[in-house]
């Protein structure tokens, strides 16, 4: 049995807003516990990574703890490109609010303006995590963000990754741990979904 633990980075600094591609950080201190945290109350021996400093760095102040740990940083696991409401204070978009609220009511038909389509999103992060899955050998942390997380559960439980309630109606909260276990049998993978977004402990 392999377990795989899928964790939400931190809070980011700054206002409120879709940091998707926008390069946000999360407070040096934050950062710091939780990687004490993770080392303290989860055993793992691999960590995959989104390129994303809210993620990677985590994943570097780990290594560096811990050095004997294998690090990937994968592009694949980013989170989604929301185009030029990327980054963007949800307060400078006061104009825009209907064409937010269309989004959300429907993300997979209705994208944001220059934004990646939401299969686009889904795809490439389902690519990386099928290639996780074909040569994970060890317990694998994988640090990367809401939406690639709820991408993962959903193909996992075989759900409709284009149901908006899938993203209004499950919370994937900040420092949250969704666990998962893999089996082999006969060459087959089996994948369990044991617990989603648990609070990390700290």
């Amino acid at each position: 049995m392999i377990h795989l633990y899928l964790l939400r980075h931190g809070k980011t600094e700054g206002k409120p807003a879709l940091n998707g591609h926008t390069d946000v950080r999360v407070d040096e201190v934050t950062q710091q516990t939780m990687a004490r945290a993770l080392l303290t109350h989860y055993q793992f021996q691999a960590i995959y990574t989104s390129p994303l400093t809210r993620c990677r760095y985590l994943a570097e102040q780990l290594t560096a703890l811990n050095p004997a740990l294998n690090l990937t940083v994968d592009e694949r696991f980013k989170e989604q490109n929301f185009g030029r409401f990327d980054g963007v204070p949800f307060d400078a978009l006061k104009d825009e609010w209907e064409t937010l609220e269309h989004f959300w009511a429907d993300p997979a038909h209705m994208p944001l303006p220059d934004a990646e389509p939401l299969a686009h999103g889904v795809a490439r992060v389902t690519e990386a995590w099928e290639a996780l899955i074909e040569q994970c050998q060890h317990d694998t942390l994988i640090i990367a963000h809401g939406g690639p997380i709820r991408y993962i559960l959903a193909h996992v439980l075989g759900l409709d990754w284009r149901n908006p309630q899938w993203y209004t109606g499950l919370a994937i909260p900040n420092q949250s741990v969704t666990h998962l276990t893999l089996n082999r049998y006969q060459g087959q993978s089996y994948l369990t979904v044991n617990s989603i977004a648990s609070p990390l402990t700290v």
